[in-house]
């Protein structure tokens, strides 16, 4: 379950664009960001 780092809040909904992706807190209080760090795969080519 996702719980918002600032506030402890547990309601947040999922945003995504190309350059963002995590959840909005919708505590009335808080209304924060809290970004979802992804693990990036780098990919080798031999072209």
């Amino acid at each position: 379950m996702w719980k918002c780092q600032f506030c402890g809040n547990s309601n947040g909904i999922p945003y995504k664009d190309q350059n963002l992706e995590g959840m909005l807190c919708l505590a009335p209080d808080c209304g924060r960001f809290n970004h979802i760090e992804q693990d990036e795969e780098i990919y080798d080519s031999d072209l």
